[in-house]
């Protein structure tokens, strides 16, 4: 017992950063590839350079593939072959000739980049095909040497197609069984900062900003889990519910919780008597994440009742605490690896007032279309002065500054990802440098080896938002390289940091000269996707489920865009404030429509007479709201300053829903007029001509007896 658990930690602790294990699953497939490859060719004496020569398929193809559907990995793989080969043979016949070798590399990497506009398939033959032209440069190849090149990279794809497609084949199923372990430990992690919350007893807002980005996690999970359950099975019944469902409750219960850390009635005799339920509740999931009985949790939520005499605040965590066992004792056992059709047959959001969007269509379709051949011009621009400023430092070793400029464009959208991205690269570049002695004296060929495989397993189970570790794995797998091929030496890898500062410094200044799309556009794209994701997810009448995952997907992208603004290192402060206040007001709609989307799945109905025409009362102003957003973004503006920056605290902020008003169509009403407030605000911190109202007139507080008052709409809207 005492070995396996630490071993069920680490596998927690695996799940909650990588849900579904898709890179550690990446990563494996690129070590165990490469090791039988070195295997292969090390048993049939081939030279050091084919041993390397033969590791770049398995690398490579895991690095363009990554995990995607199993069609499309057969397809790039059966494409890769002839794409490889060409390019080989060109990168051999040039490899002499340093400028025109420079110049084709150019061309080679405007169509890389322009082939991206079809889709992961062409993403992957372009990311093939330059590193197939690098392979050559990096080996100083001559076209005697070509056949022996191609045998070894036959052998490397050939043990990539044994792994990938045998040894660590992946399945729906399986995928599927992985996701839901993830989402329960992503929902235990949510309690457990619960937890942590209110015992702290006051606002703790390190412990805010903890909670907020596992809560941001936790929705990961779910759209990754819908992204298997594929289109076939609908976001607002079967397993697609009941998992929007547990979403809903675990932020409601996150966002009670940060609105009871600043009550001071709250003993902390009260405050344990939570904490006791929310263990019952962790424990719940632990125990069903692992594929046991996790019953009782109803007993659990009834013997720890609390009295009357509790202050409001805990007493709205009591129920939202009940609100969540029931949720999760909803969901689907995590070692069910089914895809289960939807039990109500198939049901489709009713998208009123909006235009009708295709079967599987990308959220912003039609809103931010890559603009792949200028991103294209741009990273030719970049690999130009590259190949112009590398040949003056090192006519040997030009194609180091070249990888570089090409690497800080991919996978980024703006100038300011540029920027951050290519810093990120410097200083994981510099780190491997300083590193590069010790790893390349750690012993004898078998010992680098091992070192070598260690670092391609860093470089794809990094985290993505921490580009510098793969660059510091990238440059440490590197020196192993140097020290198997015999030509280490500390000015190689001077020569290495000279290169890679100019690769940089020739994308970022590309990307800021050429054709640049600037973080504040790229983020105004971003949220007029999501503001139109939300007027699509708005209930017809407040009686049909609603679909959200677009509204998700939408806000993932948004934080993407966002994230240079929102660093800490960023010196705009009134740009990072007004980025952090955007994205807290856009997350607070996203979730009154997902609390909504909740409510109105079971068919709630208005309770009280009137409900329903306050209901669409509501609706109509939320709608005119969000059409006076998005033409104040259309005309560029953007939030001046910052209000709320954490997206909990402005969610507590709200009026408290109260206890004694328990009808669901209630309930729907108050997030309606929830959201037609977050929308009022929006239009007013973009400086729309509601900015002189008085947030009080937008407070729709629900009363007893009698239907809310109306809030004013925004100016100008036309409503």
């Amino acid at each position: 017992m005492a070995v396996r658990l630490p071993a069920k930690r680490v596998r927690d602790r695996l799940e909650a950063g990588d849900p579904g294990l898709v890179r550690t699953l990446s990563a494996l497939r690129a070590v165990i590839g490469v090791a039988l490859t070195l295997a292969g060719l090390g048993l049939s004496g081939a030279p050091a350079e084919l041993l390397v020569a033969g590791c770049f398929a398995p690398f490579t193809v895991a690095l363009a593939l990554g995990d995607g559907a199993a069609r499309d990995q057969a397809f790039v793989v059966a494409a890769a072959v002839p794409v490889v080969s060409i390019v080989l043979l060109m990168g051999g016949a040039l490899a002499p000739y340093p400028v025109p070798a420079g110049s084709v590399f150019v061309l080679l990497i405007f169509w890389a980049v322009y082939v991206r506009r079809y889709g992961a398939r062409g993403q992957a033959l372009g990311i093939l095909a330059f590193m197939a032209y690098f392979l050559p440069q990096f080996l100083g190849a001559r076209m005697s040497d070509l056949p022996g090149l191609y045998a070894a990279v036959a052998v490397g794809f050939a043990a990539d197609a044994l792994v990938r497609f045998g040894l660590l084949r992946t399945s729906p199923g399986g995928t599927l069984r992985r996701l839901r372990r993830a989402f329960r430990t992503q929902l235990g992690r949510v309690v457990l900062g619960t937890i942590d919350l209110v015992r702290a007893g006051r606002d703790d807002v390190r412990a805010a900003r903890a909670l907020e980005r596992r809560i941001v996690r936790l929705h990961r999970s779910a759209l990754m889990i819908a992204d298997v359950l594929g289109p076939r099975v609908p976001g607002g019944t079967g397993e697609p519910g009941r998992i929007a469902q547990a979403e809903v409750a675990a932020q409601r219960l996150a966002v009670l919780a940060v609105r009871s850390a600043a009550d001071p009635a709250a003993s902390s005799r009260l405050r344990e008597h939570l904490v006791l339920e929310l263990r019952a509740v962790h424990g719940h999931l632990a125990r069903t994440r692992n594929g046991r009985d996790g019953g009782g949790l109803d007993a659990a939520h009834d013997r720890l009742s609390l009295g009357p005499a509790t202050p409001a605040a805990l007493l709205d965590v009591h129920d939202a605490i009940g609100e969540l066992m029931r949720a999760v004792a909803g969901l689907r056992p995590a070692g069910d690896g089914a895809i289960h059709p939807p039990e109500h047959g198939p049901c489709r959001p009713v998208i009123s007032g909006a235009a009708p969007q295709a079967e599987g269509a990308s959220p912003g379709r039609g809103v931010l279309r890559p603009a792949t051949t200028w991103r294209a011009v741009q990273v030719a621009a970049a690999a130009a002065g590259a190949v112009a400023g590398a040949s003056a430092l090192s006519s040997e070793h030009w194609y180091w500054a070249v990888l570089s400029a090409w690497a800080v464009f991919v996978n980024t959208e703006s100038s300011g990802d540029v920027l951050v991205q290519g810093l990120q690269r410097l200083l994981g570049t510099v780190l491997g440098v300083a590193c590069g002695p010790a790893v390349a004296g750690v012993g004898g060929v078998p010992v680098v080896l091992c070192v070598s495989l260690v670092c391609v397993f860093g470089i794809f189970c990094t985290p993505p938002d921490a580009y510098w570790a793969v660059s510091f794995f990238i440059t440490c797998m590197i020196v192993t390289v140097f020290a198997l091929l015999g030509v280490f030496s500390t000015e190689l890898l001077a020569v290495r940091v000279r290169e890679t500062a100019l690769g940089v410094m020739c994308g970022v200044l590309a990307g800021a000269l050429v054709v640049p799309t600037t973080v504040r556009r790229a983020g105004g794209e971003r949220s007029l996707v999501v503001l139109r994701a939300l007027q699509r997810t708005r209930p017809p009448r407040g009686v049909t489920p609603l679909g959200t995952r677009e509204l998700d997907r939408a806000l993932e992208e948004l934080r993407g865009s966002l994230r240079p603004l929102v660093h800490p290192l960023n010196p705009r402060r009134t740009h990072r404030a007004g980025a952090r206040h955007l994205l807290a007001l856009l997350e607070s709609c996203a979730y009154h429509a997902r609390s909504l989307a909740a409510v109105t799945a079971v068919g709630a109905r208005p309770a009280r007479p009137g409900g329903a025409g306050c209901a669409d009362e509501a609706a109509e102003r939320v709608r005119g709201n969000l059409d006076e957003a998005i033409r104040l973004l259309r005309a560029g503006a953007w939030p001046a300053t910052g209000g709320h920056s954490r997206t909990l605290e402005r969610i507590a902020a709200d009026p408290r829903w109260p206890r004694d008003h328990t009808p669901t169509g209630d309930r729907a009403l108050f997030h309606l007029c929830r959201m037609e407030e977050a929308t009022a605000e929006l239009a007013r911190a973009l400086g729309g001509p509601a900015a002189g109202h008085r947030r009080a007139r937008h407070r729709t507080a629900i009363r007893p007896g009698r239907p809310p008052r109306r809030p004013r709409p925004v100016a100008g809207s036309g409503r």
